[in-house]
């Protein structure tokens, strides 16, 4: 059974796996991969360029350049003195190419439909405690809501992001074929777990008309064994009159 700490903790991991579905799509569809090689590849370029232009001037300082005016260095070193706050991006070493993508998308995806199988279920057992309860409580009721709330929300929200327009079209047709299998796979689990509760009620029925059977039996030997200590009374009684 879940604690409220693995269920927060299941929330939390679904809600990073949509994340990760959704940097996913982003990345794909908007061109952020490219961009980001192109950046880079830009950076990398400047860095040769500074480079190259470091060495130069290396060189041109040690054959006899001409000297740097010293007043304004001087004014130069007083103005860099000056601290800047300057934004600087920072770029990853490693750019996923489009098959490490989609094999994330496929992780992020599984990772996602998983915790949501998991607290689905989680809250069907409670719903079933709580139908099973002569005096269910209210503040159980209310949070089992919640959780059934966000569970939906969660796949709408999943599903509508899919289904857009902008879905990449490398995506897409996993995401159609994984939801798929999945629908069908949950219709026949909820096929086998409405068997098993046939099954369970007809078990319980036949228990407790066993049950009942077992009273009216013992009911009915109690009737008869006092009509016969009765009439076993009113007899000895009769015999001893007669004498």
């Amino acid at each position: 059974m879940f604690d409220p700490i693995t269920i927060g903790a299941a929330f939390k991991a679904m809600q990073l796996a949509y994340d990760g579905i959704t940097y996913c799509c982003e990345a794909l569809s908007e061109g952020k991969v490219a961009v980001q090689k192109i950046k880079k590849a830009t950076d990398d370029a400047q860095t040769i360029i500074k480079d190259t232009k470091s060495i130069f001037g290396f060189f041109k300082n040690l054959f006899g350049g001409p000297k740097p005016d010293t007043k304004q260095s001087d004014s130069k070193t007083a103005t860099d003195a000056k601290p800047v706050a300057k934004k600087k991006e920072v770029y990853t070493t490693h750019i996923p190419n489009e098959t490490e993508i989609v094999q994330q998308f496929i992780g992020h995806l599984g990772a996602f439909f998983r915790h949501h199988k998991e607290l689905t279920e989680y809250v069907e057992i409670k719903y079933e405690e709580i139908f099973a309860s002569s005096d269910p409580d209210p503040e159980t009721i209310l949070e089992l809501s919640v959780y059934k709330n966000e569970l939906d929300q969660s796949y709408v929200k999943l599903s509508g992001m899919m289904r857009g327009a902008g879905v990449p079209h490398q995506l897409g047709p996993l995401w159609e074929n994984y939801n798929n299998i999945y629908s069908k796979v949950q219709a026949e689990q909820l096929k086998r777990k409405e068997q098993i509760r046939i099954r369970r009620q007809i078990e319980a029925y036949k228990q407790e008309r066993f049950r009942q059977e077992k009273i009216e039996l013992g009911m009915g030997l109690f009737l008869v064994l006092i009509i016969v200590s009765w009439l076993y009374a009113v007899w000895i009684n009769s015999f001893i009159e007669a004498f």
